[in-house]
């Protein structure tokens, strides 16, 4: 799946983008401004699901996701799985079976429409993209009424801003004695979710680099407190993140 990666480095559907020293910007903004599919498959409460994997030809593959009761929550279609390339339409069901929202994707970009709904079927929300680019975009309140536009993905935010997160990763990692004097070092990758409600959850260690260093990088994520959550179509939603907190012998 495709992750959102934070630290000296963001690393954006595995491309390492230095960040700037001065950078004081929001998470939404910083992401906004990087190229890529900007997808919201690492949105929603679908991560913890049960998830099953349909399996094509030349490498294509869909993601499908259920609900405890067996209904199907999300379709994500891939044209090349093992490289996180999207190609197709996705979608996204109510528990209720109606549809919630469809999102086309072309050689891993957006490309057509972007629609939602509300639970009755109402459209909620359209846009359209060439090519990855938004060309149009409106949002319609549950009476069928124009509102205005606000971002289908608001990522959630550190007090702060991005540059004070990357502070306090800094600050807070203590380099643990012994991986010292055993001249341990590399970068930990850390999987976590930040809740709905703006808490670090579930945190684990995706790729290892010690049993020392990894428990310091699972410390230093689980320290980080007072997220503002991010929101998915205007609701509030849980957040997949994986995070490398690098350790280096100078």
């Amino acid at each position: 799946m495709n992750r959102y990666f934070l630290l000296l480095y963001i690393l954006a559907g595995e491309v390492l983008v230095p960040v700037p020293a001065a950078n004081a910007q929001s998470i939404t903004a910083y992401f906004k401004a990087q190229p890529g599919n900007h997808s919201d498959i690492d949105f929603g409460n679908g991560l913890k699901s049960r998830t099953d994997t349909v399996r094509g030809t030349d490498g294509a593959a869909a993601i499908v996701r259920y609900y405890a009761s067996g209904q199907k929550q999300e379709e994500i279609p891939y044209l090349l799985l093992r490289k996180n390339e999207l190609h197709g339409t996705q979608t996204r069901w109510f528990e209720n079976g109606r549809v919630q929202a469809t999102e086309h994707y072309a050689n891993n970009q957006r490309h057509g429409q972007l629609l939602t709904y509300y639970p009755d079927g109402t459209l909620r929300r359209r846009e359209e993209y060439q090519q990855g680019k938004q060309v149009k975009a409106e949002c319609f309140a549950p009476d069928g009424k124009p509102v205005g536009y606000f971002d289908y993905l608001q990522f959630p935010d550190y007090p702060g801003g991005l540059l004070t997160l990357l502070r306090a990763i800094q600050s807070n990692t203590e380099y643990p004695k012994e991986a010292l004097r055993n001249e341990e070092e590399g970068k930990v990758l850390i999987d976590f979710v930040v809740s709905s409600k703006g808490v670090v959850q579930d945190a684990c260690v995706r790729k290892s680099v010690s049993p020392l260093l990894d428990q310091e990088a699972l410390r230093v994520v689980n320290s980080l407190k007072g997220w503002k959550p991010a929101r998915l179509d205007g609701e509030v939603t849980d957040v997949l993140f994986t995070l490398p907190v690098t350790f280096s012998i100078n």
